[in-house]
């Protein structure tokens, strides 16, 4: 089974969906990324299940998410977004997970500097009910942040945390070791293989970012590794297809390994059937 971890989708009528960016450094789309492309997508690529993040861009107006789990329950599972500037998070979580978009949630703290206070009183709640819960909490953040969320891992040991995105920089940085064994030590965190096309300034199969999903490999192993497409960013470099097959080949894994990549760990952390669709 095939999961994808990592896939956005947008509407092409932005006056039904309006766009409510988040993320100052994230403009709204110039391109179409409808689900009904996505779903022809998968089928093509045989990608029997893919996990749909919010975009930011959406906010926290998630209203095409919603629609594209009730248009696919078999083939989606659903990630909402809580803005941390919201004075409820875990009123917002807990709205999600009634309308079915919270399987699993994401938060973005890039570009946001320091972010201890997700520690404290203030976010106890969300991170608490996420852990009674048994869903996932994605961060889209800076490496530099890795001091809170492997601090957020040992206050929630039962509740599994998942690095995403560390933006386009990450790949040329030499400062990185120090902060991937904060969070490998921590065995609740787990990470994402993106394959962040849009970043990489070589060609398929983009050797550029290899080396550092190789020491996050060393780390973290395939049972805490799962492939994500970043799609539809990345399909703009290449068919999906071949995003599919870049997990797929990427090197160094066994048979075994592949397996938790492509599929056995997001199943088990989002609670997917093994079933093939």
């Amino acid at each position: 089974m095939i999961v994808d971890s990592h896939v956005h989708v947008w509407s092409s009528d932005p006056q039904a969906y309006p766009w409510q960016p988040l993320l100052a450094h994230v403009p709204p789309p110039t391109y179409a990324a409808p689900v009904e492309r996505l779903i022809a997508d998968m089928a093509h690529a045989r990608v029997d299940k893919a996990i749909l993040v919010q975009p930011s861009v959406y906010g926290r107006d998630h209203r095409y998410l919603i629609d594209c789990l009730k248009l696919a329950p078999d083939r989606f599972i659903g990630v909402g977004l809580v803005d941390l500037r919201s004075a409820t998070p875990r009123e917002d979580f807990l709205d999600l997970i009634a309308k079915g978009a919270g399987r699993g949630l994401r938060l973005n703290t890039i570009r946001r500097g320091d972010v201890t206070r997700l520690t404290g009183p203030d976010y106890r709640d969300l991170f608490e009910t996420a852990e009674e819960k048994g869903i996932s909490i994605a961060f889209q953040m800076d490496i530099e942040q890795a001091p809170v969320v492997a601090q957020l891992a040992a206050q929630h040991r039962a509740l599994p945390l998942i690095v995403d995105y560390l933006g386009p920089e990450i790949h040329g940085r030499s400062d990185s070791a120090p902060y991937l064994d904060l969070l490998a030590a921590q065995p609740n965190v787990h990470f994402k293989l993106l394959c962040t096309a849009e970043d990489t300034k070589s060609a398929y199969p983009f050797a550029d970012v290899v080396a550092f999903y190789r020491s996050v490999f060393a780390r973290f192993g395939a049972e805490r590794v799962m492939f994500g497409s970043d799609y539809p960013g990345a399909a703009n470099i290449c068919s999906y297809d071949k995003l599919i097959q870049w997990g797929a080949d990427f090197p160094g894994l066994g048979t075994a390994e592949k397996a938790l990549v492509m599929g056995g760990t997001a199943a088990r952390l989002f609670g997917i059937s093994a079933e093939k669709t």
